[in-house]
């Protein structure tokens, strides 16, 4: 009877660790935020993970560098290891900073991860964070199909931006911008400095001097953007519920520009 039940303990046991999942395994790839405490959040604010074989990490997101300015960055200063369902992280960044956290999963499954951040501090300093936050996981590579020159406007009703536009994506992640001045002469903007980035479905693109609102200095922005042979509709969540739409079709080139 003894043996009989330390073969049914070993065959449960043995049946349990089966069962565990392999998160070290699940968690390599490229994650995009989409919830935080289970509400969607703005496209602008949204982050992106890259959690790599190596062990180190990617991170991307937007950053408020000054009152006037504001870009989309990378930074790759991270490395991280799993043990069990926690995910621990570490940064020495250029500016010598010592930023170290602790993520606690609560689920990976279905190219959905959710996690809660028991430890977060920078240098020392502990900032507690109560948030579950929820990514998915990029599956489909759509650099080839993004690049070339696209044509459309705005669709959202009301929108401050309704007249229509060229963007020109190259492979190398840069773009360029044409619109029309008030003699409807087609111009690319000169001080564009634009870069473009692609996770998925996600096109995070940084620009000089916004033309529609007259801002100044660098700024970004964040779009979900789905592809059908030669159309192209971005989406973007922004502030008050307001969903923002562009509709595009892709074209054989650019306008000729004046200037």
């Amino acid at each position: 009877m003894l043996f009989g039940f330390a073969l049914i303990f070993i065959l449960f046991n043995g049946c349990k660790k089966d069962k565990d999942p392999n998160y070290a395994e699940l968690l390599k790839g490229t994650w995009v935020n989409t919830q935080v405490n289970g509400h969607e959040v703005l496209t602008d604010a949204t982050f992106v993970m890259e959690f790599l074989s190596d062990n180190t990490e990617m991170y991307a997101s937007g950053v408020q560098m000054d009152e006037n300015n504001k870009s989309w960055q990378e930074n790759s200063f991270f490395t991280y290891s799993v043990s069990g369902d926690m995910i621990s992280i570490t940064s020495n960044d250029e500016a010598g900073s010592l930023t170290q956290m602790k993520f606690k999963i609560q689920s990976i499954e279905n190219g959905t991860i959710t996690y809660t951040v028991p430890t977060f501090s920078i240098n020392g300093i502990e900032f507690p964070d109560q948030n579950t936050y929820t990514c998915k996981k990029v599956t489909n590579d759509y650099n080839d199909a993004f690049t070339g020159v696209w044509y459309g406007r705005c669709t959202t009703e009301g929108a401050a931006d309704s007249l229509y536009h060229y963007w020109e994506y190259f492979a190398d992640g840069s773009y360029n911008y044409y619109y029309q001045d008030e003699n409807n002469n087609w111009i690319k903007k000169s001080d564009n400095e634009g870069h473009y980035f692609l996770y998925g479905q996600l096109m995070a693109t940084n620009y000089t001097n916004d033309l529609i609102s007259g801002g100044t200095g660098l700024a970004y922005e964040c779009w979900n953007f789905a592809l059908d042979g030669n159309n192209m509709v971005w989406a973007g969540l922004r502030e008050n519920n307001i969903i923002m739409n562009y509709e595009m079709v892709k074209v054989q080139s650019p306008p000729v520009s004046l200037r």
